[in-house]
Parts: structure tokens; sequence; C-alpha cells
């Protein structure tokens, strides 16, 4: 996996609430849970949890925790997008979730 294409692709460095929650939908995805069920183990509403993913609020610090502490996911990349301190095998999980969804039809364009 080439880190610049991966910072790109998570687009490194935008805080954006829709680029945070691009980046959170595709740890979700390489972690091949639901939203259901990320929302159980966060002991959130699935609603809320939903709403991180569809950029309405940023996620919380205990969720941003949860994924740092339980997957080894760092906060770098939820919030900013750097990939360079993943482990390897979740950098590649996580890149290949953001190449689907980059892909899909509905996701507003990058920019």
């Amino acid at each position: 996996m080439d880190v610049e294409k991966a910072r790109a692709l998570a687009r490194y460095r935008d805080i954006s609430l829709e680029a945070t929650a691009f980046r959170l939908r595709a740890v979700r995805m390489a972690l091949g849970v639901t939203q259901k069920d990320m929302a159980e183990a966060l002991d959130l509403p699935t609603s809320t949890y939903a709403d991180y993913e569809r950029a309405r609020v940023y996620p919380s610090h205990a969720a941003v925790s949860h994924f740092r502490w339980r997957h080894d996911i760092t906060f770098d990349f939820i919030l900013y997008g750097d990939p360079r301190h993943l482990p390897l095998e979740a950098a590649e999980r996580i890149y290949n979730a953001m190449l689907e969804l980059d892909a899909q039809p509905d996701r507003p364009a990058r920019g």
C-alpha cells in the first residue's frame, strides 16, 4: 500500500465531518461489523452511531478511544486521515474499505 495514495484517499488533514465519517465507516467495514454491532460495543443507540457515519456529529471521545484501545486504530487516522501509525494488516483492510466506499456512485465527490 502506497502511503501517499492512502493519505489522499483518507483525505489526510481534512478534519471535516464528512471526511471523519468516511474514515469511521471504512474502519467499521474493515473490522467486519455492522453499525448495530458497533453501537452495542460502544454502548450507544444505533442511531447515534449512524449519525457519526452520516456526518451529522463528530464521534465522541469515548468512541474514538474504543477504536484506539480495542482495535489499535489511531486517533490520527480517524480524526486526521493519517495512516502512518496503523498496524499494517489493519491499514490494508481499511484502505480496501476506503476504495470500496470511494467507488460507490452515491458518495459525494472529494475536494
